[in-house]
């Protein structure tokens, strides 16, 4: 077992007070749980020298155990790296009574890990292979109550938020937050005219995706630019699409009337929202000031083309890998007697270089095949010359340096020990004991910093090793891949495909994601 003790923090949302903001308990804090463990532990002389890992989850529910920083000291213990985990208390580990019953019943004594819940008064070598008993289930049972308590009592007021004609999500495009009344709409001054023009343009027989052109030829802010929530990953320029144009069109705040719950979260913190039917959603009419009538909401959408409902086939999408060279974007697929790709910028963008790309996928799965048998028949050759080297591995080599360094600074602690008697015994004088035992200290510091410098080495050795395996694997699959058929070839060269870049001259950049496999052959 290892000699590791973790400490373990949780904070969620149900221990903030939403009024105001603050702590409802200001023992909850991190800082607070923090302070409390670690003065816990320098009074226990038992845990004295004993290394401790610290993991903390932030804004997660104790309602289940999806949470990061607990999965990751889960699998510590499940590798024997921790012996001794302490918690402010139970409720801090988690708030299912069946879960961290389960824990702590039958998991944790199984893996031989002592529990600590400070406040509960509760340590699991108290209990010499039983748990708390009694007093501990009705403790948890209590913890699980209060957060599905609590959990209702914050739906209830956001119910009655919606009931009131309350914004509960976000202010849409075209509105901002009142300054001085919270979960209000009001005008904004800069985004609402945008708004209404959109409306009246579709009411003129313009198109949506004409919509969008001309919002772009006036150079006119994205929502998303707007309020700044673009993502900085992201290469492609921010452009208005005829998407954005219709969910602007499709929405019923904008003639006044507020609707929510339109979507919900089937479990705390669930990660995808459950779409609820129309007839679920809570409308309230006149909750602020419109941007378009009734009557110009309808006009507006009378005149969107109506797509027919069909059933969405999913075709094979390992060909989704070509994208524009000039603006970024995926080039979409359109279907004929061929499929041809060519870029949507076009469509919201005049005079634009992207305009220019259409390849049929025939055109380009030719070209890409060629270059593909041309990598394909370089590495054939590559391994065909390639003697096979036998030497002792790296990773072996770093592995038992690793057992000869462990093994000195587990010998230290015996050679102190001999020093001390020699003292004791008056062999050595006082300064020749301290110099002795300076030497030794400064000799364990070097070691543990070489032994943690061959443990990264190893990782590292550990990754090149499976990198280099893995084109091992590809040199010798290179030549039976040539002897397949065109069809099933491309199968396996989109396997092999990171991205294509197409631009506009025909020139086209493949990115493979075996680009170290084909490097190495290649310099061969």
């Amino acid at each position: 077992m290892g000699s590791h003790i973790a400490i373990y923090l949780r904070l969620s949302q149900e221990d903030i007070d939403s009024k105001n903001s603050l702590l409802k308990d200001e023992s909850n804090s991190i800082r607070s749980q923090r302070l409390m463990i670690q003065r816990y532990i320098q009074e226990q002389p038992e845990f004295a020298g004993h290394p401790v890992l610290e993991f903390v989850d932030d804004g997660y529910t104790g309602t289940n155990f999806d949470r990061p920083q607990l999965q990751k000291m889960l699998s510590l213990i499940r590798s024997g790296e921790i012996r001794c985990v302490v918690v402010k208390d139970l409720s801090r580990f988690g708030r299912n009574y069946l879960e961290v019953g389960d824990y702590l019943e039958h998991i944790f004594p199984f893996l031989g890990l002592r529990f600590i819940a400070i406040n509960d008064h509760y340590d699991s070598a108290d209990y010499k292979g039983t748990t708390g008993g009694v007093d501990v289930a009705f403790r948890n049972l209590v913890y699980q109550q209060y957060s599905q308590d609590l959990s209702q009592k914050v739906k209830s007021a956001v119910y009655m938020k919606m009931a009131r004609g309350r914004y509960v999500v976000h202010c849409p495009y075209g509105y901002k937050k009142s300054p001085g009344e919270k979960h209000k709409m009001v005008l904004d001054p800069v985004t609402a005219p945008i708004v209404r023009e959109i409306f009246l343009a579709a009411i003129a027989g313009k198109k949506s995706t004409e919509i969008a052109s001309m919002l772009n030829e006036k150079h006119i802010l994205t929502p998303l630019e707007y309020k700044n929530l673009s993502r900085k990953s992201i290469h492609n320029e921010a452009m208005w699409s005829h998407q954005a144009v219709l969910r602007i069109i499709r929405d019923y705040k904008y003639t006044g009337a507020m609707v929510n719950f339109k979507c919900e979260n089937q479990t705390i913190r669930a990660k995808v929202q459950k779409r609820n039917s129309p007839d679920e959603w809570v409308v309230v009419e006149n909750s602020h000031e419109p941007i378009v009538s009734h009557e110009e909401y309808e006009a507006a959408n009378a005149h969107i083309r109506k797509v027919k409902p069909h059933n969405t086939i999913r075709h094979d999408q390992t060909d989704r890998v070509y994208y524009c060279g000039h603006c970024g974007r995926r080039l979409r697929k359109t279907f004929g007697l061929d499929e041809y790709y060519s870029c949507a910028t076009s469509l919201y963008r005049e005079k634009t270089e992207c305009s220019k790309i259409r390849w049929s996928k025939t055109d380009l799965e030719r070209i890409v095949l060629a270059a593909y048998k041309a990598q394909l028949l370089v590495m054939e050759k590559e391994h065909k010359k390639t003697a096979v080297q036998n030497g002792p591995s790296p990773v072996r080599v770093c592995r038992e340096t690793q057992k000869k360094v462990s093994r000195e600074i587990s010998s230290i602690a015996e050679q102190n020990l001999r020093l001390y008697e020699r003292y004791k015994a008056g062999e050595y004088s006082a300064e020749t004991f301290l110099e002795e035992k300076t030497k030794l200290f400064a000799r364990k510091k070097q070691l543990d910093t070489d032994l943690a410098r061959l443990q990264s080495e190893e990782e590292a050795l550990l990754a090149e090793q499976g990198r280099a395996e893995q084109q091992e694997q590809y040199l010798q699959k290179a030549g039976a891949l040539l002897r397949l058929s065109d069809e099933k070839l491309l199968e396996e060269m989109y396997q092999t495909i990171d991205k294509i870049i197409v631009f506009s001259n025909k020139e086209i950049e493949i990115f493979w994601k075996l680009d170290d496999c084909f490097r190495t052959a290649l310099k061969g």
